[in-house]
């Protein structure tokens, strides 16, 4: 179901559990932050601006897990867009972000980029989320579901990139496939990021059968 309407402290909830993920070994994206707190912050912006622009959708009433996804044709709005950047201006700086830009172009063409270079359509997840004292119960499966459902209605791959191995084989047990993999530094750590797919049923039995 489409969400509507998010107080404060699920907006909260969404940015912590992105700002203080347990990376274990690995190093991921959230090292190119000031601070954990500042990961959290952009995060609830990124969330606020899906809101906005009707892009948000969670599992049931209850708002156990979130899941952000673009449609071919979709846009950000100005007002959502303005919410995006104050996150990313007041958690990064201005110089923080052209670094952080740097350091994602020289990783190499993401799936989504290929994909809009081939003029694939495709519908492209920003933000998967399990609230914490839901984590654990099958919510990240039904969040995925609901991406999923639409790719099969539509007939297009589902995608999404992701930057720790924990993450990625979470969503290839879900059905996903691992497309590639880019490498990145980030305050001197290494870290690997993840383009993952999800073809619809039909068009991956299209592509199985055999040639005559």
């Amino acid at each position: 179901m489409k969400a509507t309407t998010l107080d404060e402290n699920i907006f909260h909830d969404i940015g912590h559990s992105f700002g203080y993920y347990d990376y274990k070994e690995e190093h991921g994206l959230v090292d190119a932050y000031p601070s954990n707190d500042a990961a959290a912050e952009y995060i609830c912006g990124y969330a606020k601006m899906a809101l906005q622009s009707g892009m948000l959708h969670t599992t049931s009433k209850d708002q156990e897990a979130f899941i952000a996804y673009k449609k071919p044709g979709e846009r950000v709005g100005f007002k959502a867009g303005l919410i995006l950047i104050k996150a990313m201006l007041n958690t990064m700086k201005l110089k923080g972000l052209f670094r952080f830009a740097k350091t994602l172009s020289k990783s190499g063409q993401s799936l989504s980029k290929r994909f809009d270079k081939e003029k694939k359509p495709y519908i492209f997840v920003g933000l998967v989320c399990v609230r914490e004292q839901y984590q654990g119960q099958g919510y990240m499966r039904k969040a995925m579901a609901i991406a999923f459902a639409e790719g099969e209605r539509l007939g297009i791959p589902v995608i999404l990139e992701t930057d720790a191995k924990s993450k990625c084989d979470k969503y290839m047990h879900l059905g996903m496939e691992l497309a590639g993999t880019r490498k990145f530094t980030t305050s001197g750590k290494k870290g690997t990021l993840y383009d993952l797919v999800k073809y619809p049923n039909r068009q991956k039995k299209t592509s199985e059968e055999p040639s005559k």
